[in-house]
């Protein structure tokens, strides 16, 4: 393997372990962290349930479990969540720009003493750069369905 591709995917592995450890200094103030009272899979699955109660679809699960074993790492459980929905989109049509802050995403891991926890920015943070009434009012609106989304999903 190139030293390059060795070093980048060490990099990666060192930035997701220390997601995990819970440092002070990586704690942002728009950041949302929830500890389950469930295990890794029961979690996964409430997270994946209250999404697609509120009639939005998973588009993508980033596992990164997976993604570390094939560089030789080991990881207990992580993964990313990437959802919407279609109508929350539109937004999109007169504000293009706001494309990178969609799908929304929520990062489900074990931490180093065993429980679960659930993980996202608030959508108002991303959205209230953009300095538009119509983006930033979409953006409070999410911050308020992640929140229940990851209440019901830790519960």
């Amino acid at each position: 393997m190139p030293r390059t591709m060795t070093r980048i995917l060490v990099l990666t592995l060192a930035v997701i372990l220390m997601g995990g450890t819970g440092l002070a200094f990586a704690q942002s103030p728009d950041r949302v962290d929830r500890v389950s009272s469930s295990d890794f899979a029961k979690t996964v699955k409430q997270l994946e349930t209250a999404v697609q109660g509120r009639g939005m679809m998973v588009v993508a699960t980033l596992d990164h479990q997976n993604m570390l074993r094939m560089v030789g790492a080991n990881i207990h459980g992580s993964k990313t969540l990437e959802f919407g929905k279609p109508d929350m989109m539109k937004v999109m049509s007169t504000h293009p720009e706001v494309g990178l802050e969609m799908p929304m995403k929520i990062y489900v891991y074990e931490r180093t003493d065993g429980k679960t926890a659930v993980s996202y920015y608030k959508p108002s943070a991303g959205f209230g750069r953009y300095g538009q009434d119509e983006v930033k009012g979409m953006g409070q609106m999410m911050d308020k369905m992640l929140d229940e989304i990851a209440a019901e999903a830790t519960k």
